[in-house]
């Protein structure tokens, strides 16, 4: 972290609530580009597509809005979630027309003195939920982002709403509880694959941070941001300390 802040905003799904994109960018107003760093973990609006010809209006608002706080000095890192498609990883110093100083499609780090944290949206969590899985796979398939770039901008607006209706349904049972025993299973792996000492995910959209200690790891499934405006921050410690913007 290059900042002395980071902080972490989970599912926001904008615009899908009257005034949320306003919301979003008078929060931005009040973060210092030079001390802060903004980390978002997946699901920025309620289902958008990285190509500039297919941003709607909303989309091209806030990204420009990001663009200030990154010329400003600012750095922007966007995790990619199950409603962020055609995205692919990006580095530091890489050209983009995005206002992200980095995306990742899946694991995002970040090293704070002796610590290693680990990001993730968190959509991967549950393999018993099959039915969403193969969903994402073939949404996030090579053919499927080639098919559409054959389609005209207006269509695929229209079909990336159809295909959020879609994914309303595919897991309704396992959003009814938790997947404690999957998410242990998972900080577990993690631990052992990664070495990571914190592991933060979004997706499941807890009221309350849910906490997991396990040896040598800790997890934290960060509330969402599209209910009350809360919010991680994270300073150099590293310590933890969940926010809400009003």
């Amino acid at each position: 972290m290059k900042k002395q802040r980071l902080i972490v905003i989970a599912d926001s799904h904008l615009g899908t609530r009257e005034g949320d994109l306003k919301r979003m960018l008078a929060f931005i107003e009040t973060i210092d580009p030079k001390e802060d760093e903004l980390l978002f973990l997946g699901d920025l609006f309620h289902i958008w597509a990285a190509p500039l010809g297919y941003h709607t209006d909303q989309v091209s608002l806030l990204l420009s809005g990001l663009m200030d706080f990154k010329q400003s000095g600012g750095r922007v890192h966007l995790v990619m979630g199950n409603r962020d498609v055609f995205f692919t990883d990006k580095d530091e110093n890489e050209d983009s027309r995005l206002p992200f100083t980095t995306i990742r499609r899946d694991f995002l780090e970040f090293r704070i003195k002796d610590k290693k944290i680990l990001f993730i949206h968190g959509d991967t969590v549950n393999s018993l939920d099959t039915q969403y899985l193969k969903w994402r796979k073939t949404v996030r398939s090579r053919w499927f982002k080639a098919a559409f770039s054959c389609v005209p901008s207006f269509y695929v607006k229209k079909i990336m709403f159809s295909l959020e209706d879609k994914l309303k349904n595919t897991n309704l049972e396992f959003r009814k509880k938790f997947p404690q025993e999957e998410w242990q299973k998972y900080l577990l792996m993690v631990k052992e694959k990664y070495q990571a000492d914190f592991l933060l995910i979004g997706h499941f959209h807890p009221k309350e941070p849910i906490l997991t200690e396990l040896p040598g790891i800790r997890g934290i499934v960060v509330p969402d941001w599209h209910d009350n405006q809360n919010y991680y921050l994270i300073d150099q410690d590293p310590q933890f300390h969940l926010q809400r913007f009003s």
